[in-house]
């Protein structure tokens, strides 16, 4: 790959120019595959706090019957 190649791949990522950006956490982002990164450990969290809540759901449910059978 010629280096005008790399040039035109790299800068089409994050431009020459650009400056370095802020995430949510106050974290310095520099190119798009930090960007793509920060986005998918975010998603991560929300698919375990979702499972979580999915957890509690079925565990409440679960006691309710419990409690049912035992009236």
């Amino acid at each position: 790959m010629s280096d005008e190649a790399i040039y035109g791949l790299a800068s089409s990522i994050t431009p020459v120019d650009a400056g370095p950006g802020v995430d949510a956490t106050g974290g310095t982002i520099t190119s798009l595959t930090e960007a793509v990164m920060g986005i998918t450990s975010a998603l991560v969290k929300i698919a375990d706090a979702i499972n979580h809540l999915a957890s509690a759901v079925e565990l409440r449910e679960q006691l309710k019957e419990a409690e049912r059978l035992n009236r």
